[in-house]
């Protein structure tokens, strides 16, 4: 991408368009070159501007800040002042742990996020110091001046560093230097300022502009091991070995993967370290020559990349290729650690060359656990807390003293009034209860995680939210870390303990708080699908249900600690990692094996992420209720997936949930007759289909919570503001003076349907289409916290959202101004009706109420559905009658498009909410080109079948002045306008 850059400089010298991607730099040529700044968005920078050299001398290394953390204060600074020795005695330095020091590089500080994710993984693997240094004074200034600055930082760290262990203790064997950037260049100085004498220093992609022939750059003589590991080469990092090992991941340049800009590939460095300190995972193959690593063609000796072992060595007289990783020029390829196009995490997996402790060597694992076997293989690869993989050993001797206590179990509560922010309940302690929102008319459901994880883990939040979306209830979150990050096998023998504890503690929250057996719902992932197992037994049974999610597999198969059916009235099973990480055999009353059960799942290449999938599957069927599986004669079968007995839905939220067989649902709704039907497949706000069962009963709690209409919220935007509302609220005058509300211009009011809210795209569209066409205030009316509810309350709530607003807009009417003559409804789905009864509450005044397919579910013979006499000019366009929407004539003109139903042009073979949803498009596109005219039909079947050629009448559009009666056919195109 090229950015013009329209700056110019003092002596108003215009700059020359400079590529966004820095493909023009050339080392020692260019001038100009893009870098991050502290957030790291790019920053032009002239390489030409001349050193502030008087900022350079008030800004020398002597203003160096020294933020230690350390495991008693991972997270909370705790400041060292060189020659204080106060500041010391009065921290939590100790001088009998390894050191890590970590540099920041150009216009980064203390706090940017490279440092606390170096930090945390540091002490996430060892019980070391760890300085920060914070050299911000200099560092945010021109990047000429910060460069110059270089060797007084390091020098003065250096200075830093040997007062520190000569005043506290400390071992130069133990001390590992760490910089990015400049950051390597200062680390480099400062390791040379103390002899070289530290025993590792690590370059993160060492500044390049400026440092190719500079003599106080990062080398090898800056430590007993120097390592360098480069992604921006020949751009923002020096690509030339300058260390004992060169590392050159992906070639060792722009792009990265992930990564489409040089800044982007520049960092990368700093998140692959962090990443091998914690899983010492990367390893690269010895180059003979800069070329081939650059290629990624090496295949010489191996060599980790990275990691936290301070007594690391590796010397090769060459380079080695980043492709997998090399030493003094490794070369190493490495996968997006972030997202792939799934949205799931991956890293690529090499081959682990792993020394234990005694020296003897691990056999090579692959990354996919295709070797492993029950019960005969020793060595697995699970997932951390992260999901990135880690080697276990199933035959590590179990830590006793950590494994046997489930009094260390947290409980966090999260409710609908704390949906973020959890409360904690100490089990024993009842005020604890007291002091919470807990409450005991509300189902209570219990998540559990597995190995590596821990409260906070994505699983938790991703499956809280979903609960708190679809039901009011008590949500508690089993944060059991304590033994759970003990290693697998300490993990795994702990875990009877930990359900036991679990199980006391629910029927002690239960006798305090309230609560009913029949409403708890039991979830655990992982070993987790064990926890809840055992808290199951523990209560005899006694709990409504318990899913398991992905039960771990390694040493479980014949354990009678494992999850079984015996836990709870109803329990399922959901395995995904089948014969690996997760148990494939039954163990539930139903059990279901989405995709065969096993690796790889869709969007997974391996194992670890194929675990990790059934959390996302349940969390995804508690919101949408959508996944159904057909009943297996066999477990062979499941694995193959040729099954087709009866259906059933795997997950959901619902509490009484036994194994019975629901009818097979078709997807296209074929089945449906309405008043007949019981569920039908209906579109979300998400673009995903949802079950819907039309014999729901209503949430009458949250119906009456809702039905106040302070909840409906009104969203203006005018020609002043097209694309940023204005939010006016009911009753408060100061709201609509403080907006580009103007009572002299026409007034048009949208509503969504079901699942939506007021940034569903409809909104906007219809919103830019009116304000293209005219001078008018659009109102968008945002009521998701109904809309969001089950269909069935959703839809018992509409009069009340639309009497709320019809009497939203009489009082705007009356305090601002305007003219009902002037005012247009338009409703989609259920927010036709809603219109419907808005226009009702206003004594039928409104100029216009438009219906985009009115939806059809439960609303046939409803009275307060959309009728000709709620305003001066009703009209309604059908697009998927009979199904989703209401086919029979709903306003003064009904339009039939295309028949009126299900497949509108260029939704063949889609489900209905295409359909449906194409009446927002054709009217969006009638506001703009007023081009869709239908013809007069005599009855209801000749607009279906579309054979009209009575008059003709326009479809849609914006005149307020528009009148006419009867029923309309048409054809239209199947892209916009249509």
């Amino acid at each position: 991408m090229y950015i013009s850059v329209p700056q110019t400089l003092c002596a108003s010298h215009a700059l020359p368009t400079i590529p966004g991607d820095n493909s023009h730099y050339v080392e020692g040529e260019s001038r100009y070159i893009w870098m991050p700044d502290g957030e790291g968005k790019p920053v032009l920078v002239d390489l030409h501007e001349p050193v502030d050299e008087a900022l350079l001398n008030s800004r020398n290394g002597a203003n160096n800040a020294y933020w230690l953390f350390t495991r008693s204060n991972p997270n909370n600074a705790q400041v060292i002042v060189n020659g204080n020795a106060n500041t010391i005695w009065s921290s939590n330095y100790s001088g009998a742990r390894p050191l890590k020091v970590i540099v920041h590089g150009w216009n980064n500080n203390g706090n940017t996020a490279m440092n606390p994710l170096i930090t945390s993984a540091f002490l996430a693997v060892m019980d070391c110091n760890v300085i920060v240094v914070d050299w911000r004074a200099l560092a945010n200034s021109a990047y000429n001046t910060a460069a110059a600055g270089v060797p007084s930082v390091g020098q003065h760290l250096g200075n830093f560093v040997n007062w520190l262990i000569n005043t506290a203790g400390g071992n130069w064997n133990q001390v590992h230097f760490v910089g990015f950037s400049l950051g390597a260049h200062v680390v480099g100085n400062a390791g040379r300022q103390v002899s070289g004498r530290a025993a590792r220093i690590t370059g993160l992609d060492p500044a390049g502009p400026g440092w190719s022939n500079n003599g106080n750059a990062l080398n090898s003589n800056a430590g007993q091991y120097v390592e360098a590991i480069h992604t921006d080469g020949h751009l923002l990092g020096i690509f030339n070995p300058v260390a004992n090992a060169d590392f050159y991941p992906n070639g060792g340049k722009n792009p990265q993967p992930g990564c489409w800009a040089s800044t982007c590939s520049h960092g990368r460095s700093t998140e692959l370290f962090a990443s091998t300190v914690r899983h010492n995972h990367l390893i690269g193959r010895q180059c003979p020559n800069i070329w081939e690593a650059e290629l990624g063609t090496c295949s010489g000796a191996s060599l980790h990349m990275g990691n936290s072992v301070v007594s690391k060595r590796g010397q090769c007289p060459n380079v080695w290729e980043a492709e997998l990783g090399t030493c003094n020029g490794a070369s190493l390829h490495v996968g997006n650690p972030f997202l792939n196009n799934h949205g799931m995490k991956s890293i690529v997996i090499l081959a682990a060359l792993v020394a234990l402790c005694s020296g003897n060597a691990i056999p090579t694992i692959p990354g996919d656990n295709s070797h492993y076997v029950e019960g005969v293989s020793r060595y697995i690869w699970m997932p951390d807390g992260e999901g990135k993989p880690v080697l276990v050993d199933l035959e590590e001797p179990v830590n006793e003293e950590a494994a046997r206590n489930g009094a260390n179990n947290q409980y966090w509560l999260f409710t609908r009034s704390n949906p973020n922010n959890a409360q904690v309940i100490t089990h024993n302690n009842v005020n604890s209860i007291r002091n919470s929102n807990y409450n005991g008319n509300r189902p209570l459901k219990v998540i559990v995680h597995g190995l590596n994880n821990n409260g906070n883990t994505p699983m938790n939040p991703l499956i809280t939210s979903a609960f708190l979306a679809v039901m009011d209830c008590n949500v508690i979150v089993v944060d059991w870390r304590g033994a759970a990050n003990a290693g697998y096998n300490t993990a795994a023998n702990a875990v009877p303990s930990v359900g036991q504890h679990l199980g006391d503690f629910i029927t002690w929250l239960i006798r305090n708080g309230g609560g009913n057996m029949n409403q708890v719902h039991l979830v655990g992932f992982s070993l987790g699908a064990h926890v809840v197992g055992n808290a199951g037994r523990r209560v005899g049974g006694q709990v409504s249900r318990v899913t398991g999610l992905d039960p771990a597999g390694p040493g479980w198969h014949n354990n009678g600690n494992a999850l079984n059916r015996n836990s709870g009235h109803y329990v399922e099973a959901i395995h995904t990692d089948g014969h690996i990480l997760g148990i494939h055999h039954a163990i539930g009353n139903a059990d279901f094996y989405p995709n065969g059960g096993k690796n790889p799942q869709p969007g997974c290449w391996v194992s670890t992420c194929s675990h990790g999938r059934a959390t996302e599957l349940f969390a995804s069927t508690v919101r949408h209720n959508h996944l159904i599986g057909r009943q297996c004669p066999n477990i062979w079968e499941a694995e193959l997936g040729t099954c087709s007995g009866a259906s059933f839905h795997m997950g959901n939220s619902v509490i009484s949930k036994r194994g019975n067989a629901i009818p097979n649902i078709p997807r296209d709704n074929s089945h449906y007759v309405e008043g007949v039907t019981r569920y039908a497949w209906m579109s979300n706000g998400n673009g995903y289909s949802e079950l819907v069962d039309l014999e729901e009963p209503v949430d009458e709690e949250l119906l009456e919570a809702t039905r106040n209409g302070a909840n409906n919220q009104y969203w203006l935007y005018t020609s002043r503001n097209p694309t940023n509302p204005q939010v006016i609220v009911h009753g408060n005058a100061n709201s609509i003076w403080a907006s580009n509300y103007n009572g002299a211009r026409p007034l048009n009011v949208i509503v969504h349907g079901w699942k939506n809210n007021g940034n569903t795209p409809m909104n906007p569209q219809i919103t830019s289409a009116f304000l293209a066409v005219q001078d008018c205030n659009v109102i968008v009316v945002d009521w998701r916290a109904l809309a969001d509810s089950a269909y069935t309350t959703a839809a018992a709530g509409v009069p009340n959202v639309g009497v709320h607003l019809g009497n939203f807009v009489t009082w705007l009417i009356n305090t601002a101004g305007g003219n009902w003559n002037q005012v247009h409804f338009v409703g989609f789905s259920l927010g036709a009706h809603v219109v419907g009864n808005a226009g009702r509450q206003t004594g039928n005044r409104p100029a216009r109420i438009t219906g985009l397919d009115p939806a059809g579910l439960l609303w046939h013979s409803n009275a307060n559905r959309l009728s000709p006499s709620n305003g001066q000019y009703v009209e309604a366009i059908h697009t998927d009658g009979d199904v989703l929407g209401i086919m029979n004539p709903s306003g003064n003109a009904d339009f039939y498009p295309n028949g009126g139903k299900h497949w509108q042009p260029g939704c063949a073979n889609q489900a209905n909410d295409c359909s449906h949803g194409r009446a927002t498009e054709l009217f969006a596109a009638t506001v703009r080109h007023n081009h869709l005219i239908g013809r007069q039909c005599p009855n209801i079947w000749e607009a279906e079948l579309g054979t009209c050629n009575g008059a003709s009448f326009h479809m849609g559009n914006s005149i307020f002045t528009k009148r006419g009666n009867g029923l309309y056919a048409l054809r239209t195109g199947s892209t916009f306008p249509f």
